[in-house]
């Protein structure tokens, strides 16, 4: 039996070095890209595989643990050695926009506790995610008086169905395309001035096809919003983790800023903080985020999103 035990032991410790090596030279493979979305939760496993190979003196492969630990940790240390943003010092002359993303999970039963987690909320603008003809009835029935100003993209095709919900008016509202999937745009004047707000759903990479789809919709939207000249803010389950080299070619070259100061995971939601952030909500250079925070979206896989904020 402890044989048996060691032998899994090993072979988990040689799981973990070649998946470390794997994404560290190629990171848009399907595989990779996996193992790239839980490579925190990998290193950490590593580290306790190492003690536990230091605890049983198998010493050349606690070595091998602790080495796929460093490997793992290049990808994702940088993401948490970037600096914190520059807080915005709250101004009582400044308005302020809150804005909130949802993504309910069509299949969800729950849509009234759903529907009064985004009422509570208080969000001006709110970005609802995998939406079809069902949620968006109950949508717009529920939330017609709290939000009066709607654009939906009712689809049964999983999982692209979208909405956004206002309650100032959406000048110029459009359902758009990058890569093949529904987007939602409008401007609102947030600031006394004009602010473009986009509802973006990556797809999800569970195979290489979808991969190549969620990869070319990123880059899709990062052309698109750097044509755009007005202070941008984009929600959105992008379906990758920050440290992910398409997420941060999107920030980078739309000159976008994430939200969150810390970790802050959203999916899947039964894992709480042990789960990935793949869910954002991005602003343009012009726009500080005063607040952001998750919270519980009853009977979906994934955790809403809010954020505060201000323009200079």
């Amino acid at each position: 039996m402890k044989k048996a035990i060691v032998f899994t032991l090993k072979l988990a410790v040689f799981t973990m070095l070649f998946a470390s090596i794997l994404i560290l030279f190629k990171q848009n493979g399907w595989i990779t890209t996996l193992f790239l979305s839980i490579a925190i939760q990998l290193c950490l496993g590593s580290l306790v595989l190492g003690v536990i190979m230091l605890y049983l003196k198998k010493y050349k492969h606690a070595s091998y643990s602790f080495i796929a630990a460093v490997l793992l940790s290049v990808q994702f240390a940088g993401y948490f050695f970037e600096g914190d943003q520059e807080i915005a010092e709250f101004e009582f002359n400044k308005p302020k926009l809150k804005v909130a993303q949802f993504n309910v999970l069509t299949s969800n039963k729950s849509k009234k506790e759903t529907i009064s987690s985004i009422i509570a909320s208080d969000a001006t603008i709110v970005s609802v995610q995998e939406t079809n003809k069902s949620w968006t009835d109950s949508l717009d029935k529920k939330l017609k008086q709290t939000y009066p100003y709607s654009v939906y993209f009712p689809t049964e095709r999983c999982c692209y169905g979208i909405s956004m919900l206002s309650k100032v008016p959406l000048i110029n509202p459009d359902v758009t395309f990058h890569g093949g999937v529904p987007n939602i745009e409008a401007d609102i004047w947030f600031g006394n001035q004009v602010t473009h707000v986009i509802s973006s759903h990556a797809p999800s990479p569970i195979s290489s096809s979808n991969l190549v789809a969620r990869n070319r919709h990123i880059a899709d939207l990062k052309n698109h919003i750097s044509n755009i000249d007005s202070p941008t803010i984009i929600m959105g389950d992008f379906n990758t983790v920050p440290w992910d080299n398409n997420l941060i070619a999107l920030k980078e070259d739309a000159n976008l800023i994430d939200s969150r100061r810390s970790y802050t995971s959203t999916f899947p939601s039964y894992l709480g903080a042990a789960g990935i952030p793949i869910d954002y909500i991005l602003h343009s250079q012009e726009i500080k985020c005063t607040n952001f925070k998750s919270i519980a979206i009853k009977g979906s896989d994934h955790r809403g999103i809010v954020g505060e904020y201000i323009i200079n």
